[in-house]
């Protein structure tokens, strides 16, 4: 990692392992390698040690594109990968660049999970021979990821060479890659541009070809035939010495030789478009015009176009004073989550984003709880198209409650293409784990309140909030208590791997749910059904009254749980409950909650011992909900402590949450910003920049004697802490009180 600098991520040379043969670069062991990924929210690639390519080690490198899913009769939808398109080696005929980049022993850790959610395989370390002064960096400002090296060809020729590669934010369909070659020999250099279809997952028909000055793949995914193109546009110095297009998944090549002398820099840059089938019939037309017109314009433009729109982005800032690790992490949270999600495109991120097919790309909770919420606080543009996801199919989601005898709307437990329910027939969560439409309902009403779009809310919102609450309103059944239940289900703690009747996080999600759709109703004036209200009153949430904490489920005693349940009705549900009772649920379950669980349990935990007030444990938190999954050079996040799902967003997504809501104590409401700051005694500072709410822009900076709020610009902000509601005009500040570090004897 290069300290010192809080935007850039990188590792360096090392020497070679213990016992090895020769001088070498042993990434994955010495360094504790992950490779990185970059995207554009459209498309992504993950890059190898070798900074460009395809490689099986140490961690499969994967390329990706929104909506690209398979739809194979009698199984569920998976996501379907692009050819590898960073294909730009370099040689000296007697030997490439990218093969001195060789895997040696596998030595365990992250995989993407494949569809039987179980590790598949292992990553190998990546043993580099011929390789010196070597240096991989991810610039989070751009999205550039850079790899610098000295490399020894076998003839013994010493070249300098540097990679650039990025997905252009400004242009959803381009990717890029150039090379910057400097030989300390004459000869004759050779530079292979590839469409290398090895890379490619789950699509078939793969036909590559060769025209006048770039080279094409065309496949289509598996079953549901959705068409793919991607296009590569090579320009430098030299002529055009070998072109082939292979078949089945052989490369599409394109070789160009150019005669060099020492010390001088030669430049090759190769221009990527692509396009599926969701953005045209004829993608190959779009992905070639991409790659064109992305060549003309040139790379220097296209660098500064994809640097603006992401300083655009950037706007939005988390900035941690006075731990610079952490603050590497949270920016690399947050680059990690905008690489998967862009405002013109009506997908949602999976649990891994666009990294890599993980749980199959499908998307479950995680979006709508863990990452969505963290692209709301800044980035509401983002944030409302990712909900178009679930708009673009209310019909499936009528259609699913329809089938098992329900009202109203219900959203699979897993969601792929077409919103039909993608769970693996053998996992009981698809059928049981409905608290799922609650979940999607809390974001699109969070929407409502963050952004006050009313007309968003009659023609987006409001379909979905009338159906989740219909859906709840027939779900309920009336006891013998005469009180309502929802008896059947699986609450988040996936140990708890049966149904169970009352769930508390389940019921208060719904209550809350069918109280949004009244609310929702007002603001439109639309009839609202009395058995919303009637239900929500009615509904049971089940509590103790001797050990004072709620129940997560009827006949719960005690058991381990995998994860935060429980302690969610306090955040983010806001449930009605007085401190005494969450912190009473807080020092229950938290010893109850298996340690190696996800990571966004301590995250939960960390937001609602912020709100309490404590400080000092929500820090502890903190640390527990990054340190054991964050994984070096680049600060990604794997599912699990041992593994699991990688890049994991949802992780940065929980993680993220904790600096947005929880140590500012930020909540929406229809008519006010609300606070309640706390800073733990281990930083000095946190500033939240390009927060919005309602079309205001404001900073809120939390510093130990004081929380100053600023309003950059927009209409005039009522600002709620302490008890009291101020208003700050644009142009102006005002400063409200940060809670200290006090510890209430919550847990650790």
């Amino acid at each position: 990692m290069t300290a010192g600098d809080e935007w850039v991520l990188a590792t360096d040379d090392h020497p070679p392992p213990p016992g090895a043969d020769g001088e070498g670069l042993h990434l994955a062991a010495l360094a504790g390698y992950h490779p990185t990924f970059t995207g554009n929210g459209y498309l992504a690639a993950r890059v190898p040690p070798a900074g460009n390519g395809y490689a099986t080690a140490p961690v499969p490198t994967q390329f990706h594109v929104v909506g690209l899913y398979t739809a194979t009769a009698g199984e569920w939808s998976r996501k379907a990968g692009l050819p590898a398109w960073t294909t730009l080696d370099v040689g000296d005929g007697s030997g490439r660049f990218n093969d001195a980049f060789a895997p040696a022993a596998p030595e365990g850790g992250e995989q993407p999970v494949g569809g039987d959610w179980t590790p598949v395989g292992a990553p190998v370390a990546a043993v580099a021979r011929g390789i010196s002064d070597y240096r991989q960096a991810l610039d989070l400002r751009t999205g550039v990821i850079t790899t610098t090296a000295r490399w020894t060809s076998p003839a013994g020729r010493v070249t300098d060479v540097r990679y650039d590669l990025f997905a252009d934010r400004s242009r959803p369909h381009v990717g890029s890659v150039s090379v910057r070659v400097t030989p300390h020999w004459d000869g004759r250099l050779d530079v292979t541009d590839a469409l290398d279809g090895r890379a490619a997952l789950r699509v078939s028909g793969i036909r590559t070809g060769v025209e006048q000055g770039l080279i094409r793949l065309t496949a289509r995914a598996e079953g549901s035939g959705i068409p793919v193109a991607v296009v590569s546009v090579l320009r430098g110095p030299g002529t055009d010495a070998y072109e082939a297009a292979g078949e089945g998944d052989a490369p599409a090549v394109r070789r160009r030789v150019t005669d060099v002398v020492a010390g001088r820099t030669y430049t090759f840059t190769k221009y990527v478009g692509v396009a599926t089938g969701h953005d045209r019939d004829d993608p190959l037309a779009l992905a070639r015009a991409a790659a064109e017109e992305a060549a003309a314009a040139g790379h220097r433009r296209l660098a500064d176009d994809n640097r603006r729109a992401w300083q655009r982005e950037w706007d939005g800032d988390i900035v941690v004073h006075g731990d610079a690790r952490l603050q590497r992490q949270v920016r690399a949270a947050k680059f990690y989550l905008l690489t998967s999600a862009r405002e013109d495109s009506p997908w949602s991120p999976s649990p891994a984003g666009l990294s890599s097919d993980g749980y199959n790309g499908h998307v479950f909770w995680d979006t709508e709880t863990w990452i969505w919420p963290s692209l709301l606080a800044q980035h509401p543009h983002i944030a409302e198209s990712v909900l178009d996801y679930r708009v673009n199919r209310l019909d499936a989601a009528r259609a699913y409650a329809a089938d098992h005898g329900q009202r109203g709307v219900r959203f699979p437990w897993e969601s792929g293409l077409d919103g039909s329910e993608d769970t693996p027939a053998w996992a009981p969560f698809g059928r049981f784990e409905q608290h799922i439409s609650a979940d999607v309902a809390l974001a699109f009403w969070q929407y409502w309140l963050a952004a006050g779009d009313e007309r968003w809310l009659r023609a987006k919102g409001w379909p979905v909030l009338r159906g989740v609450a219909d859906f709840w309103a027939g779900r309920a059944t009336t006891g013998e208590d005469g009180a309502y239940h929802i008896n059947g289900v699986i609450p988040p703690d996936e140990y708890a791997d049966e149904p169970h009747d009352d769930s508390a996080y389940t019921n208060a999600a719904a209550r809350a749910s069918l109280r949004f759709a009244v609310e929702a109703a007002a603001v439109l004036g639309e009839p609202a059904a009395p058995e919303w209200t009637a239900v929500a009153d009615g509904l049971v949430v089940p509590f103790d009254d001797v050990l004072g904490v709620h129940r997560e489920f009827t006949g719960y005693e005690g058991q381990l749980i995998k994860q935060a349940d429980v302690v969610m009705l306090a955040y983010p549900w806001e449930n009605p409950q007085s401190d005494e009772v969450t912190r009473a649920d807080l020092a229950y379950y938290v010893p109850r909650t298996h340690e190696g669980g996800p990571s966004m349990t301590d995250s939960v935990h960390s937001i609602v011992l912020a709100r309490l007030g404590d400080a000092k444990a929500a820090f502890e938190h903190t640390r527990r909900s990054v340190e054991p999954f964050v994984r070096p050079p680049f600060d990604q996040f794997a599912e699990a402590r041992d593994g699991g799902a990688f890049t994991f967003l949802t992780g940065h997504g929980g993680f993220l949450q904790e600096f947005l809501y929880g140590y500012s104590g930020v909540r929406w409401h229809p008519d006010r910003l609300e606070l309640a700051p706390v800073l733990p005694e281990e930083l000095d500072g946190i500033t939240l920049r390009g927060l919005r709410w309602r079309g205001r822009v404001l900073d809120v900076d939390i510093r130990r004697e004081a929380t100053t709020v600023r309003l950059r610009e927009g209409d005039p902000l009522p600002v709620r802490a302490d008890g009291v509601t101020r208003t700050v005009a644009a142009g102006g500040a005002i400063s409200v009180v940060t809670r200290g570090g006090r510890s209430g004897g919550t847990p650790r």
